[in-house]
């Protein structure tokens, strides 16, 4: 089974690097990337707009419950925002490289998702679990989308340093898996202090060093921060 987390990370590629006059302009160079992460004012318009208040446990794990109807899920400082009936059923879609565009039925039960949280050598990694896809479109208002609390982006404008990237595995080199698929790009709110991205799937991987596992049958979220 493949697995991955999303982390975000200085990226080695740095195609393009958006520069600003003043804290509320940002011009791009003529050259700039398609996939390299853009200031939030490029964004598509249909995207969700939330705020994060980065107040919570950086370490830990917690479990959060999404039915048909979808809804917006805090993460300890992030996010994941769900539309309705955006969830592949895990009982009779594909799934894999290769699949994530593939249609899929949408899942019309209550599903319960497990997340693990880990921030050290300034790398803050969100990992998902049970392994699901989710419901391909070309509307952004249809997407899947993660929000990860960023405060070193505040004013920032060499963006490449907050690209939202996966990993194949805990441990491994992060993938910008932006960079075959433009729809996957990271914004950056430079005001907020926050990094945004599609994102079409999570993976199932149980993380051992770090985590102490103490998910409530509930769906509440509980953390237990790790050593």
């Amino acid at each position: 089974m493949r697995r991955n987390y999303w982390v975000v990370v200085a990226s080695a590629l740095v195609i393009g690097v958006l520069t600003g006059c003043s804290e509320n302009t940002v011009v791009a160079p003529a050259a700039a990337s398609r996939t390299a992460p853009a200031s939030t004012m490029f964004a598509p318009s249909a995207r969700p707009q939330l705020s994060l208040s980065g107040n919570s446990v950086q370490n830990g794990v917690t479990q959060f419950t999404v039915n048909a109807s979808g809804g917006t899920f805090y993460v300890g400082n992030h996010a994941v925002y769900f539309p309705g009936r955006s969830i592949c059923d895990p009982a009779t879609s594909s799934y894999g490289d290769g699949e994530w565009d593939a249609p899929c039925k949408p899942l019309n039960r209550p599903l319960t998702i497990t997340a693990r949280l880990s921030t050290a050598n300034g790398v803050q990694a969100v990992d998902f679990s049970p392994s699901i896809r989710f419901v391909p479109s070309d509307n952004p208002a249809r997407w899947v989308w993660i929000f990860m609390y960023t405060p070193d982006a505040r004013s920032a404008t060499d963006l490449s340093k907050f690209a939202i990237l996966f990993s194949p595995s805990l441990g491994a080199m992060p993938v910008n898996d932006a960079l075959t698929d433009p729809t996957l790009r990271t914004y950056v709110d430079t005001r907020a202090g926050v990094s945004y991205r599609r994102i079409k799937h999570f993976t199932g991987y149980s993380v051992g060093a770090g985590f102490t596992d103490t998910p409530t049958d509930s769906g509440t979220a509980t953390f237990s921060p790790a050593p």
